[in-house]
């Protein structure tokens, strides 16, 4: 159980992590010379959803055991498949990976404290 919970808890801090990389620098992840406007609006967007989810997925599992901790744990799952949808549509291999293990991590942590 511990280190599923060591293990949620780093896939959070990197969703984190990535969220504000989005929001500070969008051309990090979009991997274009110059961002445009609209990457900028889209790398905003991305770190509002992303750290407030990010951060209630850590602290979830730590704070609320039970139904309402695994529901926020599912939420975060849920925004993480639409992550790897958006990397299956745009070939982005480590986009599909990296979501696609967090989703598995979010979900397994959600059973595992239910």
């Amino acid at each position: 159980m511990n280190v599923l919970l060591g293990a949620n808890a780093v896939g959070a801090l990197a969703g984190i992590a990535f969220a504000l990389v989005g929001g500070v620098r969008p051309a990090a992840l979009s991997e274009s010379g110059t961002p445009t406007a609209g990457e900028r609006f889209y790398g905003w967007m991305y770190a509002t959803r992303g750290v407030p989810l990010g951060v209630a997925a850590l602290v979830a599992p730590l704070a609320w055991s039970g139904p309402a901790g695994s529901l926020i744990l599912c939420a975060a799952a849920a925004a993480q498949v639409g992550d790897a949808a958006i990397g299956v549509a745009t070939r982005k291999w480590t986009m599909i990976a990296g979501a696609s293990l967090l989703t598995a991590i979010h979900v397994a942590t959600a059973v595992a404290t239910a």
